[in-house]
C-alpha cells in the first residue's frame, strides 16, 4: 500500500511501511538540525533520491502474464472497475472516477484505490507500476488525475483485459 505524507509542502510517497519510516526519520533528523540552526541539505536530497528510485522501480517493472493474472484475481469488483476504466480511457479525473464507481467523495475513492495498492504490494509490485496520479488545485479546490502506467497498459492489452466491461 502506498503511504503518502506531506512535509514542508512537498508530497512524499513510500511504497512500503519500512520506506515511510526511513523517510520520516530522515525528515525528523532534518527538522532537529534546522531547529539547532544547522541545515542539512543532504537529508532532503536523500529523500528525493528515494522517491526517484521508487519511480524507477515502477518503470522497470516487468509484467508477465502470470503476475498480471495473479494481480487481477486478487482485486475486488470496485478495484477491477477502476482499473478497467483506466485501461480503456488511459486517464481519468477524480470526478470521473467517483461517478463511474458511484462513490460520494475522494475519501471513499481513496479506499478503492488503496485496495489496488495493497494487492500490488502483496505481490511486491510498486503501485506506480499499475497507475499514477497527480494532485493539483483548481479555483482553490483540490483535484486529482489518474493515469494507467504504460507497462500495465501493455500487459492488459496483451492479455485482452478487460474483455468485457467490469461491473
Amino acid at each position: 500500500m502506498a503511504i503518502k505524507f506531506k512535509h514542508r509542502g512537498e508530497l512524499f510517497i513510500a511504497d512500503t511501511p519500512e520506506e515511510a519510516v526511513r523517510m520520516r526519520a530522515l525528515l525528523k533528523k532534518q527538522d532537529e538540525q534546522d531547529a539547532k540552526g544547522c541545515f542539512v541539505s543532504g537529508v532532503m536530497a536523500s529523500i528525493k533520491e528515494q522517491y526517484r528510485e521508487a519511480e524507477i522501480r515502477a518503470a522497470e517493472m516487468q509484467w508477465t502474464p502470470e503476475v498480471f493474472l495473479s494481480f487481477i484475481e486478487r482485486l475486488g469488483k470496485p478495484q477491477k472497475t477502476a482499473l478497467s476504466l483506466l485501461v480503456t480511457r488511459r486517464h481519468l479525473t477524480d470526478d470521473e472516477l467517483r461517478k463511474a464507481l458511484n462513490v460520494p467523495d475522494n475519501q471513499t475513492l481513496a479506499g478503492v484505490l488503496s485496495g489496488i495498492s495493497k494487492q500490488a504490494a502483496s505481490l511486491r509490485i510498486p503501485f506506480r507500476a499499475v497507475y499514477t496520479f497527480e494532485n493539483f488545485r483548481n479555483a482553490g479546490k483540490r483535484r486529482s488525475t489518474y493515469a494507467v502506467s504504460n507497462n500495465f497498459l501493455e500487459i492488459a492489452t496483451e492479455m485482452h483485459w478487460p474483455s468485457a466491461p467490469q461491473k
